[in-house]
């Protein structure tokens, strides 16, 4: 009985290509879930928008935070990118400024996490609502100085209003609070982030 109740834990440890199509799957739903929540945030808070990409209130902020948490900086960078791809058939910019979107969007978490682990000399811990926090104000920072430098350079038609890199750094604020007390009680009291991140180690391994 005790082999029986263990064999599903090192299931995907033993069969690794199976650990690899379920990251695969995770890494598509984490973009599917970025596209639907973006378009779902224009629609909720349309009264909030300064412009097509900034919001008093954006949501999709938390998942870009989320993704690189719960699936790594690899696989979480490349499930925002995936969700980032999707939202190319909705926004009517060019391919290039699409792209260079996409790329700020999927870099600036993993930026900050990175930077924030630099300078507290430890791992973020999931649990610790300060370090959410930190990351998200970081994420905010970040996001909103590389949308607004690739903005400048491709289609300054986008710089509207002198506040608006205030608006956006405050409008990504908002939304990862919403993500980072989310994440807290995610990870304090299911194992949705535990399996989720197992299931990462063991494809890494492999």
């Amino acid at each position: 009985m005790k082999d029986m109740l263990s064999k599903p834990n090192n299931y995907a440890a033993e069969h690794p290509r199976l650990a690899r199509t379920t990251i695969g799957l995770m890494v598509l739903v984490a973009g599917a879930l970025y596209a639907i929540v973006h378009i779902a945030n224009g629609w909720l808070f349309h009264f909030l928008e300064l412009t097509d990409h900034i919001n008093f209130i954006y949501l999709p902020s938390f998942l870009r935070v989320i993704n690189v948490l719960v699936l790594g900086m690899l696989w979480g960078t490349l499930g925002t990118a995936t969700g980032g791809l999707i939202l190319f058939f909705y926004f009517q910019d060019s391919a290039l400024l699409s792209t260079l979107n996409t790329a700020a969007s999927a870099s600036c978490a993993v930026l900050s996490l990175w930077l924030l682990q630099i300078l507290q000399q430890r791992p973020l811990a999931l649990t610790k609502l300060n370090d959410l926090l930190k990351l998200a104000l970081m994420n905010a920072l970040l996001n909103a100085l590389l949308h607004h430098s690739v903005w400048a350079l491709l289609d300054p038609s986008q710089l509207v209003s002198s506040t608006q890199v205030a608006y956006m750094v405050i409008g990504d604020i908002n939304g990862s609070i919403v993500g980072a007390l989310l994440l807290r009680w995610l990870a304090m009291h299911t194992r949705l982030i535990d399996i989720a991140q197992q299931q990462v180690a063991n494809s890494e391994s492999h």
